[in-house]
């Protein structure tokens, strides 16, 4: 902690911005990092999108363009006295190029092509994501994608924002997408895909209103130094459904499957919250859990991890409440979360151990190029090398650290039109997880 209290960063950013015509826009920025330490303080380079890195000094240089093309005039969609007029049919496209890792590295941190009409839109390419209902810019990030990585490859077909439900007056709204993505080579495993989906409804109208929403991930897919696993079309079908393999199927008996669990690596993200709006500022309570694998029963180890109750109740979960006015004030957001994610079912193998972000078959974890793609609170092996841990306590698993209880501040807000700030603060006691649990004793902090 001392050591962070007195990294010191020196930060600058150049924008450069034209406009050549209404949509069309071109910036060029450089960000330079500088620590007393051989890597960055937590927040200099989390929920970054992989675009800076964890080295004492760097540069990073970017250039990014955007366009639009609206084909047809904008209309509402609501009359409640905040709704935004949505377009009709568009085309969005998008690239960002970046050079780090002291000019030795050059890559697309965005790509992508979006088109759409009203709120529905098929978008492909490499996008930024932040999944779930928490602020992208002061949460301390979802359990799903927090913006931690770099974006993955995808194809997905969406409904971006809330939108009425016929026949309830807008009482009922939703929102949720389908998602297709390609992970890179890691640990050995090429090839593997992602699955992600999400259906979220919010019930009230504009002062006050709850929602609740489920995101499910899926790791599947790929060639193993085993052996390939699963992914022909029906097994996509046991992905979407969460299914366990299938035993009558000979391609279930080769390479790395585990036919007692559910196929591939599942990840489910349940999301509730209630929001109040008043006259002048806007409060909200919401909260995320996660679920990484099913109850079992130690009596009979074929019905290992089965995908039974969403642990909606479960006491490791992520808590917050923001407060936000209107952006032309000193203050315009605070948020307050707190973090608890040490239980994990409990210490008793198949019952418990749910050791989040890590898998048995897809070694590399919730991970996207060595990047936890959810919370950066989390400990994975690339960040547990700067913090003086015992290499020979830790087990083979890619999150050295999921266990953790924390709390975490973010606020914004403005000096003038042109001059913005935002400051985040994080207290974390990390427990490792139950196998590395030796390297954090006594716990750290």
């Amino acid at each position: 902690m001392k050591t962070f209290l007195l990294a010191l960063l020196l930060g600058w950013a150049g924008q450069a911005k034209a406009q050549f015509t209404d949509s069309l826009r071109v910036s060029v920025g450089t960000t330079a990092t500088v620590a007393s330490q051989g890597y960055q303080p937590l927040w200099v380079v989390a929920n970054r999108y992989g675009t800076l890195t964890d080295q004492r000094a760097d540069l990073a240089t970017h250039v990014r363009f955007s366009n639009e093309h609206v084909f047809t005039h904008a209309t509402a969609v609501s009359t409640a006295p905040l709704a935004a007029p949505r377009r009709g049919f568009y085309l969005q496209y998008g690239a960002d190029v970046y050079n780090n890792n002291h000019f030795n590295s050059l890559f697309l941190a965005e790509g992508y092509v979006k088109v759409g009409y009203k709120n529905l839109q098929l978008r492909g390419g490499r996008y930024r994501e932040f999944t779930g209902e928490l602020d992208p810019t002061l949460s301390s990030g979802s359990f799903g994608i927090s913006g931690n990585a770099l974006p993955m490859p995808k194809i997905d077909l969406a409904v971006v924002d809330y939108t009425p439900v016929p026949f309830t007056k807008g009482f009922v709204q939703f929102k949720g997408q389908f998602a297709h993505g390609w992970f890179t080579e890691a640990n050995g495993i090429k090839g593997a895909y992602l699955h992600q989906k999400s259906l979220y409804l919010k019930f009230g109208r504009e002062h006050l209103s709850v929602y609740g929403g489920l995101t499910h991930f899926a790791q599947w897919g790929g060639t193993f130094p085993s052996g390939k696993a699963p992914s022909r079309f029906k097994d996509f079908l046991r992905i979407v459904a969460g299914a366990s393999g299938n035993n009558d199927d000979p391609v279930y008996h080769q390479g790395p499957v585990d036919i007692d669990n559910a196929v591939g690596n599942h990840l489910l993200i349940p999301d509730f919250g209630v929001i109040l709006r008043g006259d002048h500022a806007t409060l909200r309570l919401y909260t995320q859990t996660i679920f990484d694998k099913g109850v079992a029963d130690t009596a009979n180890l074929n019905q290992r991890d089965k995908l039974d109750g969403l642990k909606i109740l479960s006491r490791d979960r992520l808590v917050g409440l923001s407060w936000e006015q209107p952006s032309g004030s000193f203050l315009q957001k605070i948020v307050l979360e707190g973090i608890y994610t040490k239980y994990q079912g409990g210490p008793v193998q198949y019952q418990g151990r749910d050791n989040y972000y890590n898998n048995g078959t897809y070694s590399m974890g919730w991970q996207y190029q060595n990047q936890i793609l959810g919370t950066p609170l989390f400990i994975n092996r690339e960040r547990a090398s700067h913090y003086q841990l015992d290499q020979n306590n830790l087990s083979g698993w890619s999150i050295v650290s999921n266990r953790v209880v924390g709390v975490h501040v973010g606020v914004k807000g403005a000096l003038s039109p042109k001059i913005e700030f935002r400051a985040l603060a994080t207290y974390v006691q990390h427990y490792g997880n139950y196998y590395d649990d030796a390297a954090f004793t006594p716990t750290k902090r």
